[in-house]
């Protein structure tokens, strides 16, 4: 009997998809409540990609694998499915950024220039700080970063997903 070939890209990128929808409608919520800017709530959409990191390697390991997974194969469900979530994340944030909401870098970097005042900088600390953030300020740089971050976050949660998820036959390695 020949094993059937499993396209794990075309699976992991529909999960992909779903986790990066999640992701955007959080996001969009919090734009819509004016509460994109809250030291905590963003962060928040972590638990979105955690859960769909989790939901991936279950389906995988009980739709296509009869209910048994290594940790490795886990590892690489979670680990592409938040690859693509991260890639789909960050062209979402480009947009946004450049036709969306073009001045929510100029809002956030004035909510930085109060914090810079609070903690009682000099002009030219404030000033000196502001110049080299604002290098940094672009729809392209943020999208990037995000990219970064969210492959990171993504990589460490496809890890500790694969603990809980894997199921090795021991039948079998004990008979082999």
């Amino acid at each position: 009997m020949e094993e059937k070939k499993i396209n794990i890209a075309g699976i992991t990128f529909g999960y992909g998809v779903m986790i990066s929808i999640g992701m955007i409608v959080y996001d969009l919520v919090l734009y819509l409540l004016d509460l994109k800017l809250h030291p905590f709530l963003p962060y928040l959409s972590n638990i979105i990609l955690f859960a769909g990191i989790l939901l991936a390697s279950i389906s995988f390991r009980n739709k296509y694998l009869g209910g048994m997974i290594t940790y490795g194969k886990a590892f690489n469900t979670g680990f592409l499915a938040a690859l693509f979530a991260s890639i789909i994340v960050a062209v979402y944030a480009y947009v946004f950024l450049t036709f969306i909401d073009p001045g929510a870098m100029e809002e956030a970097m004035a909510i930085a220039e109060e914090k810079l005042i609070e903690r009682g900088l000099s002009d030219a600390e404030i000033e000196q700080a502001l110049s080299i953030s604002a290098k940094f300020q672009s729809p392209w740089i943020y999208a990037l970063g995000s990219l970064i971050v969210n492959v990171i976050v993504g990589l460490i949660l496809a890890l500790i997903t694969s603990i809980f998820v894997k199921r090795e036959d021991k039948a079998g390695q004990e008979a082999a």
